[in-house]
């Protein structure tokens, strides 16, 4: 339970992150970035099929974990390094857009050899994403007024309710929260309003208290039969292919967003790396849904966990809480 708590609350906080209007401002090389995902997304799974042995529908969910940063971990570091703003922008840009994508992904991917589970969890979305801004507007409206302070209480509730619901539909936590943050960012109440900065610090310190047991929880998965040569080549091969890959294609699709701030690629590429929260999310699913085999699993924990540390082991610290980058 404490798990759960912190997933959703995580998903919530990256949802609510989410402008729309600035996406819709910057779609057009979003799409060409999303496009340009999803092949190298479609490629690695088909490559996994290949070398691991594994179906169209467990590959497809491996290469999801492999390439997806966790928008809710690197938005809650942003302020541990000394980022400039258009830098700041087009991390969390690139970071939620992917994010969304890979969601989008994991949603059909979980449910592709069921179409009727698929089309009840369709329906079931979609009338979650109709009711959600009249549940909102009535907490507003009728309850926030007279009950001060509830925001924070009122939207980890409804995130973590509505991850039940899509955990239920055999999805994940991880979707339903994620909506919920998304619908509730389009509240004036929750984002510019006179409150919205205590609310965003508050659901930070909460999934700050309560993501520790998910990590928890994930560690618990590993068996001392996981830690094998076997395991180890995998993760090692993942580093060696993945993460330069990923490199080159945030570097490549940088030049579509800023071209007058002095070198920022490699900046925004390193800081888009971490994917611990997605690669431990996808890591439980395989294990409980799928039985996947344990060296494959061992192989995507060891390469988050490479990947994650990367901006902290290749940013200088400047002073504390923050990083100098000239040594990038």
């Amino acid at each position: 339970m404490l798990a759960r708590l912190g997933i959703t609350s995580l998903f919530l906080f990256a949802g609510m992150e989410i402008d729309i209007n600035e996406i819709k401002q910057y779609s057009k090389p979003l799409r060409k970035y999303l496009l340009k995902s999803f092949i190298i997304i479609s490629i690695s799974a088909l490559s996994f099929i290949y070398l691991l042995k594994e179906n169209v529908q467990v590959s497809m969910i491996i290469a999801i974990a492999i390439l997806t940063p966790s928008a809710g971990f690197i938005l809650s570091s942003l302020g541990g390094f000394n980022f400039s703003e258009d830098q700041k922008t087009w991390i969390k840009l690139k970071a939620i857009s992917k994010e969304i994508s890979a969601i989008t992904v994991l949603f059909f991917a979980l449910q592709i050899n069921d179409p009727k589970a698929l089309l009840i969890s369709i329906l079931v979305m979609g009338l979650m994403i109709y009711l959600l801004p009249k549940i909102f507007k009535f907490f507003l409206k009728t309850i926030a007024p007279y009950a001060p302070g509830t925001e924070v209480s009122f939207l980890v509730l409804i995130a973590f309710t509505t991850g039940v619901i899509t955990n239920k539909l055999g999805t994940h936590y991880l979707v339903g929260a994620f909506i919920t943050g998304v619908v509730a960012g389009q509240f004036k109440h929750f984002m510019d309003s006179e409150q919205s900065n205590s609310i965003f610090h508050m659901i930070e310190i909460f999934f700050g208290i309560f993501i520790p047991f998910y990590f928890f929880k994930a560690g618990m998965i590993l068996t001392i039969s996981m830690f094998n040569l076997n395991g180890l080549y995998i993760g090692l091969a993942f580093c060696a292919v993945f993460i330069p890959l990923r490199l080159f294609v945030v570097n490549w699709g940088v030049k579509y967003f800023i071209d007058n701030i002095h070198d920022p690629k490699k900046i925004i590429a390193i800081s888009l790396m971490p994917n611990l929260i997605f690669g431990l999310v996808i890591v439980s699913i395989l294990d409980t849904q799928f039985n996947t085999n344990p060296n494959v699993l061992f192989g995507i924990i060891f390469y988050t966990l490479i990947s994650s540390i990367l901006p902290t082991l290749l940013f200088d610290k400047k002073e504390p809480g923050f990083y100098d980058l000239s040594s990038v």
